[in-house]
């Protein structure tokens, strides 16, 4: 009896051992992000703004990442297959709404024609038409309306475009306002942007394999109002784009 006994015992203790380990791998997650100065660098001194966001927020929800930094494109396909799958920010659009969880709304960002002081002013995509040399970072939403639109463009990636500006590579980039303020104020030149008319407004979200099941939106939602109510984001949001 007792050596029956024991062997329960002991099947008991495996099985929950198993449970234990399960639970612990499935608290993993896996970030593919793009290595870009304003929402998400691998420069541990500055790691972007939603980097930083999204750190207290697993910090919060007991999740422990594994990061990926990747240019932006194949990030967006490598979290379409990974199950424990996160990226950020991620436009939400129309074309995309199938491919993705969408776990969390970070913020509204507003997107124009922005271009050097001294250079002529794009407020309408009309307007945009009679010039070359319009840079937008490639992969995003910004391309897409452009190429809809045919207006003729320089795809660029997010490290590349303001160097592109300041340099007269390009003559303007269409991109969002909280992102140019910040990453133009990094190449420290002097010079100062002109922005056109809002011409798109951007929901940048933190988004998932369609196949994550860790934790449901509400939790991510929940955990971003704590944040905002601590007061933590808006020092975030006013550190990283308040000129």
């Amino acid at each position: 009896m007792a050596t029956i006994m024991r062997l329960i015992f002991l099947i008991a203790v495996s099985c929950f051992c198993m449970t234990v380990s399960s639970a612990i791998a499935h608290d993993k997650i896996v970030f593919y992000l793009e290595d870009e100065p304003i929402y998400t660098s691998s420069n541990n001194q500055s790691p972007g703004f939603l980097n930083e966001v999204v750190a207290a927020l697993i910090d919060d929800l007991k999740l422990a990442p594994e990061v990926h930094y990747l240019p932006w494109i194949r990030a967006q396909y490598m979290v379409q297959k990974d199950p424990l799958g996160i990226i950020f920010p991620l436009g939400r659009t129309k074309t995309r709404e199938e491919q993705y969880q969408w776990l969390c709304k970070v913020f509204d960002i507003p997107i124009m024609f922005i271009s050097i002081q001294g250079r002529p002013v794009i407020n309408s995509f009309k307007e945009a038409r009679d010039f070359r040399g319009i840079g937008v970072i490639q992969g995003t939403p910004q391309e897409e309306r452009l190429s809809k639109l045919n207006i003729p463009y320089v795809p660029l990636t997010g490290e590349e475009l303001y160097s592109a500006l300041e340099t007269g590579y390009v003559t303007a980039i269409f991109t969002a306002q909280p992102e140019a303020v910040y990453g133009w104020k990094q190449l420290g030149n002097g010079k100062k942007l002109q922005f056109g008319e809002v011409l798109m407004t951007l929901p940048l979200w933190i988004s998932a394999s369609r196949q994550f099941e860790l934790l449901a939106p509400k939790q991510w939602e929940e955990a971003l109002d704590k944040l905002k109510a601590s007061g933590k984001y808006e020092k975030l949001y006013q550190h990283y784009f308040n000129p």
